[in-house]
């Protein structure tokens, strides 16, 4: 049995990758920080915001959902 990623997922593997390492990983400070002078665990900081976008922009969010 072949249990490799066919070709999309691959791709997507990769792009999702990007995405974290270019945008993910580099604002988990400003996360920290945005929440911390929020003084609400449970605010939604605005970098949150921004990655979302760009992850729209990037077709990077909700892969779950289907091509309709």
């Amino acid at each position: 049995m072949d249990f490799a990623y066919d070709t999309r997922t691959e791709e997507l593997r990769a792009e999702l990758t990007a995405f974290l390492d270019e945008h993910v990983y580099p604002a988990e400070a400003v996360h920290a920080a945005q929440v911390a002078e929020a003084g609400d665990p449970w605010a939604r900081p605005p970098v949150m915001a921004e990655l979302k976008a760009e992850a729209r922009k990037r077709g990077l969010w909700n892969l779950f959902l289907p091509d309709i």
